[in-house]
């Protein structure tokens, strides 16, 4: 616990540099692109590391089925999927540039959700 509010101390006493940091965190988290997959990779979704949907994969299979209940369901949990790995990705390179200080906690202080 201590070493962790050192931590704080030092990345407050070096704001200049945290600034500087930060903004190349938010170009990698930018150019983050995970993949999430449902139904052994009969759906597949792409999201980026700020949460958008980029890219939509749906097996033409899936459209010659009458069972549209599954095909929402595979895309549901694909969008889920490829949202957690974003989050998970996000939360890495935040915690990297940290130095290993766990931003959850003072995040939910401020309504963010960085890890």
């Amino acid at each position: 616990m201590l070493d962790k509010i050192k931590n704080l101390s030092e990345l407050l006493s070096n704001m200049g540099a945290l600034r500087e940091k930060m903004e190349d965190v938010k170009k990698r988290i930018a150019s983050i692109r995970v993949v999430g997959d449902a139904g052994a990779g009969m759906v597949t979704v792409t999201a980026t590391g700020e949460g958008q949907i980029i890219n939509v994969f749906i097996n033409k299979q899936l459209f010659d089925s009458d069972d549209n209940k599954m095909l929402e369901d595979l895309v549901m949990a694909a969008t889920n999927d490829a949202l957690k790995k974003a989050k998970e990705a996000t939360a890495y390179e935040f915690q990297a540039a940290s130095g290993g200080l766990d931003f959850s906690e003072i995040s939910k202080m401020f309504g963010g959700n960085f890890g």
